[in-house]
């Protein structure tokens, strides 16, 4: 099976014999979330969350539901 290592914690990370570019993978030591960008040798990216402004609301927002 494929290893590649973990950018974020340096663990190594399995990745499955039918993997492809695009597909993400968890890290079991950290649990970031792991974008595929290589795959010979398996290189690792974190993907980075998408915020919405919803993620931003302040107190007297969420008060008014």
């Amino acid at each position: 099976m494929p290893v590649g290592t973990c950018p974020d914690c340096e663990a190594e990370v399995h990745v499955g014999l039918d993997a492809d570019k695009g597909n993400t993978v968890t890290c079991d030591e950290c649990g970031s979330v792991l974008e595929i960008v290589g795959l010979d040798p398996v290189e690792l990216d974190i993907v980075e969350e998408d915020l919405d402004e919803d993620d931003f609301l302040d107190d007297e927002d969420e008060n008014e539901y």
